[in-house]
């Protein structure tokens, strides 16, 4: 099957990105209603494979949405998806990184808020297509953040503790970021706490100490930000995990992001503040023993 392809919950076979649909009722679509994970390749293989069905299950929970499927069912259509990825780039092309989207709405509605106005189970998507590569800059210069205007929102209103598919807020604060030329925003509380990005957890190195915010002022509880403090204590690397603001970034001595897509990555300027371009010391360290960590202990490992 050639990339993208989808897989999904009700059909057998995988069916063309391009020709996949979502009925008109369906929550997702109306309301936002849906959550939703991302899974990347290395060497071909998926990576962090049990931390991203906890948080699946952890965002169900969290938006009262009871999953019908078992973590095995998951990890069986991520690997049948991976497997049929594989077998068609050996016979057509050289092997591609995949990005593995699932993305669980609630169910077909008849356009009523309420969740009791649902009418069917869940509906479970997997989206394989090919990672894509990010631009040399990223790497040799870094990432150009812009502080947007609008706010994370409140734990107490919709909690980004949750990767769900109401993701508005975040889009928002990009298009700010994108429209004044920066590649991605950093985003503030109500209380002009840091935050993180649009798409990935945010990071500073002062005074020889690793420090990103807690879950609390409102970030989601990344993958890669938990193996980087725990790659970081290994190293002997201070940490802390308390707010901040923009006094602390301005004065730090490394900023960066990190996601599954993109490791930790550096940011050279954020607004008119502009930085050391390239990876700090600390960040790089950092880079390459995470990447070590996937190679070595989570690469095979789909239990």
């Amino acid at each position: 099957m050639n990339l993208p392809f989808v897989l999904q919950h009700d059909a057998p076979q995988a069916i063309p990105l391009t020709e996949a649909t979502v009925p008109l009722n369906d929550r997702s679509f109306l309301f936002g209603d849906s959550i939703y994970e991302v899974i990347s390749t290395r060497k071909g293989q998926p990576f962090f494979i049990e931390d991203h069905l906890d948080r699946l299950y952890a965002s169900a929970a969290g938006i009262y949405m009871t999953l019908p499927w078992k973590k095995d069912w998951f990890r069986a259509q991520i690997n049948h998806g991976v497997k049929l990825a594989s077998e068609n780039q050996r016979k057509t092309e050289a092997p591609q990184e995949l990005y593995i989207r699932i993305i669980i709405s609630r169910g077909l509605s008849d356009f009523n808020i309420s969740t009791t106005a649902t009418t069917t189970p869940p509906q479970v998507y997997f989206i394989f297509k090919a990672r894509p590569e990010h631009p040399d800059q990223y790497v040799e210069q870094g990432i150009y953040l812009r502080v947007a205007s609008t706010r994370r929102n409140a734990p107490q209103s919709l909690n980004p503790i949750f990767k769900t598919g109401n993701y508005l807020n975040n889009v928002l604060c990009l298009h700010e970021a994108v429209s004044k030329g920066a590649d991605d925003a950093l985003i503030l509380n109500l209380e002009g706490y840091v935050t993180e990005a649009s798409t990935a957890n945010f990071f500073i190195v002062k005074d020889n100490t690793l420090i990103t915010a807690p879950v609390e002022v409102g970030i989601l509880a990344g993958i890669t930000r938990k193996y980087l403090f725990v790659i970081a204590k290994n190293l002997g690397i201070k940490t802390e995990i308390r707010p901040y603001t923009l006094t602390e970034v301005w004065t730090s001595e490394e900023r960066f992001i990190c996601s599954s897509l993109k490791g930790a990555m550096p940011v050279y300027r954020i607004d008119d503040h502009d930085f050391t371009p390239g990876y700090g010391p600390v960040t790089q360290q950092l880079n390459t023993a995470y990447w070590e960590h996937v190679d070595t202990i989570q690469l095979g490992v789909i239990a």
